[in-house]
C-alpha cells in the first residue's frame, strides 16, 4: 500500500515486493496480491474504507516522511477493523524505529529495516507456518513478551537481477502517467542529512543493462509521460549516459516519456551536461539538476560533503547557456554551521556564477541520518510536522540560526523564487553587481524589505507572509503555488511590485539600469500558454511597445542602446542581423493552465517548468 504525493505514479516498491514473491512458487501459490496506491491527500476515511473492504490477510504500508502520519493511522485503524490482519511497515521514515512505530500489545504489525524484497518474502513464508516464528525472519523488528525484538539485518541484495522486473513480468497494467526508473542501488557519499550513503555502506549494485533498456521501452509504449530515475546519482557511471540516449530514442520513436527528473552525480558535472543535452535534442523536458545543499565551507565540512569547485560550475553554466539547456540549483535551509549572512551571500555568489533557477528547501531532519544521530551536539531546534499526513521535523534553528534568523532566511528565499528564478530584475541585477553598486543579495534583501513594507491587503504579499511566517511552505505545492501566482494568478500584482521597488532604489538614476529592467519586464517568462500577454510598462523611455500579438511583442530599441540589448537578450538561433526592431517571442514548451485541474496539480507543474526555465524563457529575434 502505497501514499503518493504525485497522482497516477507507478507503486515500484509495491511492484519489486509482489515480483519477488511470486518469483517463489510457494508464495505465488499461497497468496494473491493487489496494490493500493492513492494520492496522500485522499481523505483517510476512503482510504480505510478501502482496505478494510478489502479484509486482507497481510497489510504492507510504504512508509515515508510525506505520508507516515496518515500510515499510523491507517495501520490503527486496519488494527482495530481487521485484529487478525497481519500488518508490516517499510521504509525509510520508520526502519530501526520500533519503540516509535510498533505496539509491545499488537503482536501482529511487524517492522522491515531494510531493503524489502527478501525480508518480505521471509516473513510471508514464515506466516505460512502453523505456528509462525517472527524470530526467524531476518531484518525486522517485532514485540515478544512486552518488548521489542529486532533480528540479525541480512546482507544487501548484491545481484539486483534476482528482484524479477515488474515492468516485465506483467506485475504493471499500463495505467499510469509518472513511472520511477531505477538502473542501480547505493550511494558512494555519506552526507550528513541524507540516509542514502549510509543506508546502503558506499556500494553500489546495478540491475543488468538490458533490463534496464527494455523497462524504459516499456515505458515508452505505455503512455508513460514522466520518468523520475531513482538512482542517487544519474551520470556517476558511463552507462547513464547510454540510457539517457535510449529514453531519447524512445522519445523519438514513440513520442514517450515527455519529461525526465533525475538526481545528478555532483562530481561529474560534465557528463550530466551531456545527459541534460542528449534530452533536450530529443525534445524531452528535462533540467540539469545541481545539488550544492550550502556554499559555505563549514557546513560542507559539518556534513561530510563536497561540491564542484565554483569555476567549474560556472563552465557548466556557460556551456549550458549556449546549449540552452536549463539547470537548477539545489539548497537546503538552514543546515549546521550556516548562518543567514553565509546563505545569502552564498546565494549571491551563485548568481555570479549565472545560475538559472536556486530552490532552497526547508531542511527536514530526517530519520537514521548522521545529522539526526548528532542533533544534540549540533544543537538542532525542529519543530513536528503539524498536517496529518506527513511526519517530517522541520529544523527552525541552529547553533547559528534563532528562529527569527530562519523566518529570514526563507523570506529571502521567497524574494530569489519570486524575482531571480523568474528573471524578474535578473539583468538589473547582474548590471548592479558588476558595476559594483550592489551585490545580488543586496538586492533581493532590499526587495524583502520592499515587500515587509506592503500594505496588509496586498494579496500577494499576504500569501507570501503565510508561507513564511506560518510555515505555509510546508505543503508540497507551495513553491509551485508561489509561481503560479507571480506569472499567472497574480502576474500584474506582481509587476506593479517590481516597478514600485525599481523605481525606489537609489540607483534607479542610472539610465542602463533603467534600460535593463526594460529588458527584464519583456523577458518575464510565462508558466502558461494561455495567460493572457501584459502590456509591459517600459520605463527608460529608450524602448518603444510597437505592438503586441497574442503571444509576442514587437519593440524598437533606440540606436545608441541596440548593442546592449543585443548583448543581454536570448537571440533565437540563426537569428537574422539585429537592428532597432525586435520580436520577443514568449511562444515557448507552456502548457496551458487547466481550470479542470486542481491548483495543487498545477502548482506541481508550475514547480516543474521553472525547473526548466530555458524551456519557457522567451526568444528574441529580427522581425
Amino acid at each position: 500500500m502505497e501514499l503518493t504525493v504525485f497522482e497516477r505514479v507507478v507503486p515500484l516498491a509495491s511492484g519489486y515486493l509482489e515480483a519477488y514473491a511470486k518469483a517463489d512458487s510457494y508464495l505465488a501459490q499461497s497468496y494473491s496480491f493487489d496494490k493500493y496506491v492513492v494520492e496522500v491527500s485522499l481523505p483517510r476515511k476512503k482510504v480505510i474504507a478501502d482496505l478494510v473492504a478489502a479484509a486482507a490477510d497481510v497489510y504492507a504500508l510504504s512508509c515515508y516522511v510525506w505520508n507516515t502520519g496518515a500510515m499510523r493511522k491507517i495501520a490503527t485503524a486496519l488494527r482495530e477493523a481487521l485484529p487478525q490482519a497481519h500488518i508490516i511497515l517499510g521504509g525509510p521514515q520508520v526502519m530501526h524505529h520500533p519503540d516509535r512505530y510498533l505496539s509491545t500489545a499488537d503482536p501482529r504489525t511487524v517492522l522491515c529495516n531494510g531493503e524489502g524484497e527478501a525480508i518480505f518474502a521471509h516473513y510471508l513464508r514464515e506466516l505460512l507456518e502453523p505456528v509462525p516464528d517472527m524470530a526467524k525472519v531476518p531484518g525486522i523488528s517485532f514485540p515478544r513478551d512486552g518488548v521489542m525484538v529486532t533480528n540479525p539485518q541480512p546482507p544487501r541484495i548484491s545481484d539486483l537481477n534476482t528482484i524479477p522486473s515488474p515492468y516485465l513480468t506483467g506485475v504493471f497494467k499500463p495505467e499510469y502517467t509518472m513511472a520511477i526508473l531505477e538502473s542501480n542501488r547505493g550511494c558512494p557519499y555519506h552526507c550528513g542529512f541524507c540516509y542514502w550513503g549510509a543506508a546502503t555502506n558506499d556500494r553500489v549494485y546495478r540491475f543488468d543493462e538490458e533490463r534496464v533498456r527494455e523497462e524504459i521501452t516499456w515505458i515508452a509504449r505505455n503512455d508513460v509521460f514522466f520518468v523520475h530515475i531513482a538512482d542517487a546519482n544519474w551520470g556517476m557511471l558511463s552507462r547513464d549516459i547510454e540510457f539517457s540516449q535510449h529514453i531519447a530514442d524512445c522519445n523519438r520513436e514513440y513520442g514517450l516519456p515527455g519529461a525526465i527528473y533525475f538526481s545528478s552525480a555532483k562530481n561529474k558535472p560534465h557528463a550530466v551536461t551531456k545527459i541534460a543535452d542528449i534530452f533536450q535534442k530529443a525534445g524531452v523536458i528535462a533540467a540539469q539538476p545541481i545539488s550544492m545543499q550550502s556554499m559555505e565551507p563549514a557546513v560542507l565540512q559539518i556534513v561530510d560533503r563536497s561540491n564542484i569547485k565554483l569555476s567549474a560550475f560556472n563552465e557548466v553554466q556557460q556551456d549550458l547557456k549556449e546549449r540552452g539547456v536549463s539547470s537548477f540549483i539545489e539548497l537546503i535551509w538552514p543546515l549546521p554551521g550556516e548562518t543567514v549572512s553565509s546563505f545569502k551571500s552564498g546565494i549571491g555568489k551563485l548568481c555570479d556564477n549565472e545560475a538559472q533557477t536556486i530552490i532552497a528547501y526547508p531542511h527536514l531532519l530526517l530519520h537514521n541520518t548522521p545529522l539526526y544521530r548528532d542533533r544534540d551536539r549540533l544543537g538542532l531546534v525542529t519543530r513536528a510536522d503539524e498536517q496529518e499526513a506527513g511526519e517530517s521535523e522541520l529544523v527552525i534553528g541552529t547553533q547559528e540560526v534563532d528562529y527569527a534568523d530562519f523566518l529570514e532566511g526563507m523570506w529571502f528565499f521567497y524574494a530569489v523564487h519570486s524575482v531571480q528564478n523568474t528573471r524578474g530584475l535578473r539583468l538589473v541585477s547582474r548590471h548592479l553587481a558588476d558595476a559594483g553598486v550592489a551585490s545580488h543579495d543586496e538586492v533581493l534583501s532590499a526587495f524583502v524589505d520592499h515587500w515587509r513594507n506592503a500594505t496588509a491587503d496586498d494579496e500577494l504579499v499576504s500569501f507570501i507572509r503565510k508561507s513564511v511566517d506560518h510555515l505555509g511552505f510546508r505543503e508540497f505545492s507551495n513553491y509551485g503555488l508561489t509561481i503560479h501566482n507571480v506569472l499567472h494568478a497574480q502576474r500584474a500584482l506582481f509587476g506593479k511590485h517590481l516597478r514600485n521597488f525599481v523605481q525606489s532604489q537609489d540607483w534607479w538614476s542610472d539610465e542602463q539600469s533603467r534600460i535593463l529592467f526594460d529588458l527584464d519586464q519583456l523577458n518575464r517568462p510565462y508558466v502558461y500558454s494561455n495567460t493572457p500577454l501584459d502590456t509591459p510598462q517600459l520605463l527608460s523611455g529608450t524602448m518603444k511597445l510597437i505592438r503586441q500579438g497574442r503571444r509576442q511583442y514587437v519593440v524598437e530599441v533606440a540606436d545608441e542602446w541596440a548593442d546592449l540589448v543585443i548583448s543581454r537578450v536570448r537571440l533565437e538561433p540563426d537569428a537574422k542581423q539585429p537592428g532597432r526592431l525586435f520580436v520577443v517571442d514568449h511562444k515557448r514548451m507552456q502548457m496551458p493552465f487547466m481550470s479542470s485541474q486542481t491548483l495543487e496539480h498545477n502548482s506541481h507543474y508550475c514547480h516543474g517548468v521553472i525547473e526548466k526555465i530555458e524551456n519557457i524563457a522567451p526568444f528574441w529575434r529580427v522581425p
